[in-house]
């Protein structure tokens, strides 16, 4: 049992910190970022260039460089996108594809290994787990945990989820709705750079892992409320308890297929009109679970 709860909290930090990168743009622009996940390769690649630098430093030189790239998308093309939801999702589906083209001329398409800062194991209520994995695994709660205090604590989260609540009724308030999306768009491309260089030691870096690592992610979307950027931090956490469960009692392929099939369903129930009141009625109680 400790060891499931251990591999859990290891894996939950990658998959959050995608889900909100995801919800962020979706509840803020309404669009669905599937290069969402080569952002994350972007990162790890980062690792593999500074593989010769301290791993925070390299950390930090992956998610300097991104800024402008992420600026780049987000005014050059996304911003003329607004409204068209079938346009922007194709149009991320195309930056991704050229960001793993780049990374297979420059790297090849071998996988590369990233060697973690920490070594060995840590005892946990007499359970050895590796020691890097729950580093790992706190970096990424920290970083969903300071997302989400600037989202619901803070002035500037207000104004974030003014726009995606109402973003005609935000400017005519003073919120330049054009500013705040490319803000948002930025931080959410950083979460996912700070994603795979965090995790990089833990995954084979190649130009092809991004969409991998989307999947998981995108169907916290799927089942999360649209806008609810707690929400799917929460639901981030019953994809990765399903995927730890199922990879504990069955093979890889069995476990996979099992997965879809529940997250179907899930998807599923979640669109009834029933469901949709329940999710909306209980958000009152939480003082996070809504847009604005």
């Amino acid at each position: 049992m400790i060891e499931l709860v251990l591999s859990l909290f290891s894996q939950l930090g990658l998959v959050a910190l995608l889900a909100l990168s995801l919800s962020l743009v979706f509840g803020v622009s309404r669009i669905v970022n599937l290069a969402v996940g080569d952002f994350a390769t972007i990162g790890a690649f980062t690792m593999v260039a500074t593989a010769g630098l301290p791993f925070w430093l390299g950390i930090l030189i992956g998610l300097v460089v991104s800024v402008p790239l992420l600026y780049v998308i987000e005014r050059g093309l996304l911003s003329r996108l607004v409204g068209s939801p079938l346009a922007s999702l194709l149009v991320t589906w195309g930056v991704g594809m050229v960001l793993r083209q780049v990374c297979e001329l420059v790297w090849g398409a071998t996988a590369r290994a990233v060697r973690a800062p920490v070594d060995g194991v840590v005892t946990v209520l007499g359970v050895p787990y590796p020691s890097f994995r729950l580093l790992a695994g706190l970096g990424g709660a920290v970083a969903v945990a300071i997302v989400l205090i600037i989202a619901y604590r803070t002035r500037a989260g207000l104004r974030l989820r003014a726009v995606a609540d109402n973003s005609t009724m935000a400017a005519l308030l003073g919120t330049p709705p054009a500013r705040t999306r490319t803000l948002t768009f930025v931080v959410a491309g950083l979460l996912a750079v700070l994603a795979g260089g965090l995790y990089s030691p833990l995954l084979g870096v190649n130009p092809s892992m991004g969409f991998t690592i989307l999947i998981p992610a995108f169907v916290v979307l799927l089942l999360a409320r649209p806008g609810s950027f707690s929400g799917a931090v929460i639901a981030a956490f019953f994809v990765v308890a399903l995927q730890v469960v199922l990879r504990r009692f069955f093979a890889d392929t069995a476990a996979d297929a099992l997965f879809y099939v529940v997250v179907l369903f899930a998807v599923a129930v979640r669109s009834t009109s029933t469901t949709r009141r329940l999710l909306t009625w209980s958000t009152r109680f939480l003082p996070c679970g809504r847009v604005a």
